[in-house]
C-alpha cells in the first residue's frame, strides 16, 4: 500500500483548482455549443439564439473536447448518458450550466439517471440541478449524477435532490473528483439502499502516486433510506449515508476477480448532517484520508444496525484509514456513536486519528495511532458551539449558505484544535486557513458571533390558511384545506417495509372557532386490540400553544392528544383539555383517516394573522393481531422520540390569511347567456371582475392602453362561462405559434389536484385574435359542445371573448356543485412589433408567463351557492368499517342515529349475514365464513351505506 505525504495531497488539490480555471479555454480544436429548452434540435447549436433543444441530442452530437453550455430552464429528460467521449489532459469535454443550478434536469421515469458519464475520460460536469418530481412511484430507482467505467471526471457545483437512489456516485472508475456539490433528500425509495455521495467498487487505472479520488467541499443532508435492504439480505435499511466509500476491496459481486482498489482517496472539507445513515464513512476500504469534515446529527434512521454506527466511521477496514481535524457530533438521542472504527479480523488494518473533536461515543476495534483528540460525552452536544439547527424549509443557493448554521461560535473548543501539519489552505467556503493564527477543526474556519434565530430543535414551520366554507368533521378531506398535504415521514422507531405498510400525510385549516386537522394513514394491517392507547394504531397530536418550545411541558398550554383507532374516546394527557374537541374516523381498505376540530378557546389561542405555535403529529403502527406493543412510529417533525416529554421537539405552524378566492356565481333559472362576445346580458352584471396585474417580459410603455385585461365567470348546471376583456391598442397575428401572437390562454384545473403535471381534467384553452370563433385545447382536445365568440371593440382598443364550456366536455368532475374549487389562470400575450415576436405577457395569478404543464402554478376559484339537491336513497354513501381487514369481528359506523339493517353479501351476490336494529358503532361478528372480500351494506330509512370488507382467517 502506498500512502503519499500530507503536503503532496495538498499540492494535488491546489494544482487541480488552478487547472480548472484553464480547462474551458485551453481545449485543442474545441467547439462551444449551446442547448436551451426553447431551442430546436434542427438548429446549429453554435449560439444561444440558435441553440439545440435537448441535452440527449446535444451530447450525442458533440465531440470529445467540446464544451456544451446549458441555458436556464427545465429539461424533462430521463437517463441523459454521455458515452465514449475520450478526451485528453489538454482537451476536456465540458458540460456546464451557464448559471449554477439554472439548467434543471427533471427525471420522471422510475428507472433512470439524471446525468451519467459512461466509458469516457477527461470530462467536467458543472453546475447542473438534477431531481425527480415528488409525485413519483414509491420504489423510485432514479439517481442524480454519476460516473460509470470512466476516468478523470470532475463533477462540481451541482445539486442533486429527491432522487430515489443516490445523489452523486462513481462506480468502476478512477480519478474522480466531486467538488462543491449539494446532495439533499436522496436515497429514500430504492431497495438497494443508496446514499448522498457514493463511490462503489472503483477500478484502479494505474499505480501513479497521489490522490486518485477526491471528495471535497460538498454539503450532504437529509439523505436517508426508508426501505429495507432486501437484496442484501437485511430486513432493515442499512445506508442513506451522507458520503460513503463502499467495497473498494471488491468483496461483493466480483465475478471478474477484480483486485482491491489501493490508490489514495481523500474526503475533506465536507459538511454532512441529518442523514439517515452515517455522515461520512469508509466501508471495506484500504487507503483513505478524512480531514476537516464536519458530521453532525446523522444515523437517525439506521439507529443500531448490527452495532456498527458512527457519524464518522471506518468499517471492515483492511488497510490504513486516517482522520485529521474533523468534527463529529452524535445524533440527538444517541443512536450508534459519534465515531466508529472496525477492522476485518486478522487483517493488517490500522487507524490513524489526530486532532479530531468528537461529541459522543467512540468505538474503536483495532490498532490505533491516536493523539490530541477532544472527546466529550454525547449529552454535551452544544460543546462545539454550532449556531443552530438548519430549518427544513431553508432556501439556499450554494454550499456557502450553510456557514451561518455550522460556523463555530466564539469560545468553541474546536477553534484552534486542528493540527496544521494535516491542514488545508481553505475551508469549505473558500475562506483561507487559518484566520486567527490557529487552525480550526471541521469544515469551517473561523468563529461567527450570534446564536441564530432559534436554539430549539425545531426545523420546520408551515402556513395554515383559513377555510372559506364550513368544515364538517366526517373523516374526509375537503377542498377547503387550502395549503395542501404535508408528509408524516420521519421514522422514530421500528421499521417500515414500504409505503403501503405505513405512510401518512396531514393537512390543516381554521376558522374563527376551531383549528382543524386531517390525517390520512396508509396501513395495510392495523391492530386495535392493545389495551394501551399508544400501542394501538392511531395518531397523536402535540400543540405548544404559546410557541415557547421549552424542554418540558409547562402544565398550562402544552397539549398532547391521543386518538387511538377503534376507540371513540380520545384523551389529552397533559391536563384533560378535551372540552369541545370533535373527532371522526373513516376507515377504508388499506388505511384510515382521522379528522379533528379543536376549539381555539380550549387551546387559549387567538387566531390572528402571524400567530405561530408549536405543532407535531405521531402516527403509531401495530401489525400484531394479538395486541402487544407498537412496532413503528412516524412523526412529522420530531427527530427524537420524546415529543410527549419535550415541546422543543415539535414543529411549528403559522396562521396566515389568503387572498380572497373569487366566486363564480350561479345563474338563476330565468337568466340566460347569449354568446355574442358582448357583455350585455343581465347575467354578467353581478359577476366578479378579476383584473390581471402581473406583467412579464418587456415593460409596458403606454399604460393600460398598451395591454390590460380582466375576466369574469358564471355557471349553470349545464355549462361554465367565461368573459375575457382585453385592451390592446395594436392587434396583430403574424405567427402560427399561438404563444407569440395577440390572444390569450385560459388554464383550468377542474379536478383541483394542483399537481405538477396535467391530467384529463386540465385544459389549456387558446383564443387567438383574428380567429374569432376558434377555440383550441392544448391538453385534452376539448371541442365537443364548446363555443367561443371573439369580437373587436367598437373603438378599436382591443377585443372581447365569450366562452361556453359544457360540463360534460370538461372531464371529471363533470357534475358541478356549490363550493367546488378549481384552478384557473389567464395568460394574455401581446405582439406589438410584428414578425411573431412576443412583446408582453400578462397573467392573473401565475408568477411565470408559462404556467402550462404545471397546474400547481395556477390560481383558484370556486362555484357559488346552488340549490340543494334532494337525497337519492338509491345512491350508496361510504360506510366506515374497522378493523378492515378483519379476522371476523368488526364495527360499522354510519353518520346517522337511526337503527340500521346490516347485510353482508359475498362476491357472488349471495347473502351470508343479516342483522337488524344495529346501532352505528356497534360490534358485529362474522362466523363460519372463509377469508376473502365481502360487501357490507347498512340500510337506514333514507340512505344506504356500503363498503368492502376484507376477511382474513
Amino acid at each position: 500500500m502506498h500512502l503519499i505525504s500530507r503536503s503532496t495531497a495538498t499540492l494535488f488539490s491546489t494544482l487541480l483548482l488552478c487547472s480548472l480555471s484553464t480547462f474551458y479555454g485551453s481545449a485543442l480544436n474545441a467547439t462551444t455549443y449551446y442547448v436551451s429548452p426553447d431551442g430546436s434540435n434542427n438548429n446549429s447549436g453554435l449560439s444561444l439564439e440558435d441553440a439545440w433543444k435537448t441535452i440527449k441530442y446535444s451530447i450525442d452530437v458533440i465531440a470529445a473536447g467540446d464544451t456544451l453550455l446549458l441555458a436556464d430552464g427545465v429539461y424533462r429528460e430521463n437517463s441523459v448518458i454521455m458515452e465514449n467521449k475520450m478526451g485528453t489532459p489538454d482537451n476536456w469535454t465540458v458540460i456546464k450550466s451557464i448559471n449554477q443550478w439554472g439548467a434543471k434536469v427533471e427525471q420522471s421515469a422510475q428507472y433512470s439517471v439524471g446525468f451519467r458519464v459512461k466509458d469516457s475520460e477527461y470530462v467536467i460536469v458543472d453546475g447542473l440541478e438534477v431531481y425527480s418530481p415528488e409525485a413519483r412511484p414509491y420504489q423510485d430507482w432514479s439517481s442524480g449524477i454519476d460516473i460509470l467505467g470512466s476516468n478523470h471526471v470532475i463533477i462540481q457545483n451541482s445539486y442533486a435532490h429527491d432522487c430515489g437512489c443516490g445523489g452523486f456516485g462513481g462506480r468502476e472508475s478512477d480519478y474522480m473528483t466531486f467538488r462543491r456539490n449539494v446532495a439533499r433528500d436522496n436515497a429514500k425509495t430504492n431497495p438497494y439502499n443508496c446514499s448522498g455521495i457514493s463511490i462503489y467498487q472503483p477500478i484502479q487505472k494505474d499505480d501513479a502516486p497521489g490522490t486518485h479520488i477526491l471528495i471535497e467541499d460538498n454539503v450532504v443532508f437529509e439523505n436517508e433510506c426508508r426501505l429495507p435492504f432486501e437484496p442484501g439480505g437485511f430486513d432493515v435499511p442499512t445506508d442513506g449515508n451522507g458520503i460513503i466509500l463502499d467495497d473498494f476491496n471488491w468483496t461483493q459481486n466480483n465475478t471478474e476477480n477484480r483486485p482491491p482498489y489501493l490508490a489514495e482517496t481523500v474526503v475533506q472539507n465536507n459538511l454532512a448532517f441529518n442523514n439517515g445513515g452515517s455522515g461520512a464513512k469508509a466501508f471495506e476500504v484500504d487507503n483513505a484520508i478524512f480531514r476537516h469534515n464536519t458530521t453532525a446529527y446523522n444515523n437517525y434512521v439506521i439507529k443500531d444496525f448490527a452495532g456498527r454506527l458512527g457519524d464518522l466511521a471506518a468499517e471492515f477496514v483492511t488497510g490504513q484509514v486516517e482522520f485529521y481535524n474533523n468534527i463529529a457530533v452524535q445524533t440527538f438521542d444517541q443512536h450508534g456513536s459519534a465515531f466508529n472504527y472496525e477492522r476485518i479480523g486478522g487483517s493488517n488494518s490500522r487507524l490513524v486519528m489526530h486532532n479530531n473533536v468528537i461529541v459522543g461515543d467512540v468505538r474503536v476495534a483495532g490498532p490505533v495511532d491516536s493523539s490530541s483528540n477532544v472527546v466529550v460525552n454525547a449529552d454535551r452536544q452544544s460543546f462545539v458551539g454550532f449556531r443552530q439547527i438548519v430549518p427544513d424549509d431553508f432556501e439556499f443557493s450554494s454550499v456557502d449558505d450553510f456557514r451561518q448554521f455550522f460556523a463555530l461560535r466564539p469560545g468553541s473548543p474546536a477553534l484552534g484544535a486542528a493540527d496544521p501539519a494535516f491542514g488545508l489552505p481553505t475551508d469549505l467556503t473558500g475562506q483561507p486557513r487559518p484566520q486567527d493564527g490557529a487552525l480550526d477543526a471541521g469544515a469551517f474556519e473561523g468563529a461567527e458571533a450570534g446564536s441564530g434565530p432559534s436554539t430549539a430543535d425545531r426545523v420546520r414551520t408551515n402556513l395554515i390558511a383559513p377555510s372559506f366554507a364550513d368544515i364538517e368533521i366526517d373523516g374526509r378531506l375537503d377542498d377547503f384545506y387550502l395549503n395542501g398535504r404535508r408528509p408524516i415521514d420521519r421514522l422514530l422507531e421500528g421499521g417500515v417495509t414500504n409505503e403501503t405498510d405505513l405512510s401518512a400525510y396531514w393537512a390543516a385549516t381554521y376558522d374563527a372557532e376551531n383549528f382543524y386537522i386531517f390525517v390520512d394513514v396508509q396501513d395495510a394491517d392495523f391492530s386495535i386490540s392493545s389495551p394501551n392507547e399508544q400501542d394501538r394504531d392511531g395518531i397523536e397530536l402535540f400543540i405548544d400553544a404559546d410557541g415557547s418550545g421549552g424542554d418540558s411541558y409547562d402544565g398550562e398550554n402544552d397539549f398532547h392528544y391521543v386518538f387511538p383507532l377503534g376507540i371513540r374516546e380520545f384523551t389529552e394527557r397533559s391536563f384533560g383539555a378535551t372540552q369541545g374537541v370533535e373527532a371522526d374516523t373513516r376507515t377504508r381498505l388499506g388505511g384510515y383517516a382521522r379528522e379533528i376540530a379543536i376549539p381555539w378557546s380550549t387551546l387559549g389561542i387567538t387566531p390572528v394573522e402571524g400567530t405561530t405555535f408549536g405543532f407535531d403529529i405521531y402516527v403509531n403502527d401495530n401489525d400484531r393481531s394479538s395486541g402487544g406493543s407498537r412496532q413503528a412510529r412516524l412523526s412529522w417533525q420530531a427527530r427524537v422520540n420524546d415529543a410527549e416529554a419535550n415541546p422543543g421537539r415539535f414543529g411549528a405552524v403559522t396562521i396566515t390569511e389568503v387572498a380572497p378566492i373569487p366566486t363564480v356565481d350561479k345563474l338563476t333559472a330565468t337568466e340566460r347567456i347569449t354568446l355574442d362576445g358582448i357583455k350585455d346580458d343581465a347575467a354578467w352584471e353581478d359577476a366578479t371582475v378579476n383584473v390581471l396585474t402581473k406583467y412579464h417580459e418587456r415593460p409596458i410603455t403606454e399604460g393600460d392602453a398598451d395591454l390590460s385585461a380582466n375576466w369574469s365567470s358564471v355557471w349553470t348546471d349545464f355549462a361554465l362561462y367565461f368573459f375575457v376583456d382585453v385592451t390592446d391598442d395594436d392587434l396583430r397575428r403574424l405567427s402560427n405559434n399561438f404563444t407569440l401572437v395577440d390572444g390569450f390562454q385560459l388554464f383550468l384545473d377542474l379536478g383541483y389536484e394542483r399537481g405538477a403535471e396535467n391530467d384529463d381534467n386540465d385544459h389549456q384553452l387558446v383564443v387567438q385574435w383574428g380567429r374569432p370563433n376558434q377555440l383550441l385545447d392544448g391538453y385534452n382536445n376539448l371541442t365537443q359542445g364548446a363555443r367561443v365568440v371573439t369580437r373587436d371593440k367598437d373603438d378599436g382598443s382591443g377585443y372581447t371573448t365569450e366562452i361556453e364550456l359544457p360540463w360534460f366536455a370538461l372531464g371529471n368532475p363533470n357534475t358541478p356543485a356549490a363550493n367546488m374549487l378549481f384552478g384557473v389562470d389567464l395568460v394574455v400575450t401581446d405582439d406589438d412589433t410584428g414578425g411573431g415576436i412576443r412583446d408582453h405577457v400578462l397573467t392573473w395569478f401565475a408568477d411565470t408567463p408559462t404556467p402550462e404543464n404545471n397546474p400547481s402554478l395556477l390560481g383558484r376559484t370556486r362555484l357559488g351557492p346552488a340549490t340543494s339537491a334532494s337525497v337519492d336513497p338509491q345512491v350508496a354513501a361510504t360506510l366506515d368499517i374497522y378493523p378492515n381487514p378483519s379476522s371476523g369481528t368488526f364495527i360499522v359506523e354510519a353518520p346517522t342515529t337511526e337503527l340500521l339493517t346490516v347485510e353482508v353479501l359475498d362476491l357472488a351476490g349471495r347473502r351470508v349475514f343479516t342483522r337488524t336494529g344495529v346501532r352505528s358503532g356497534q360490534e358485529l361478528v362474522l362466523a363460519g365464513l372463509p377469508g376473502g372480500s365481502y360487501v357490507v351494506s347498512a340500510y337506514a330509512k333514507e340512505r344506504v351505506y356500503r363498503q368492502v370488507l376484507q376477511l382474513r382467517r
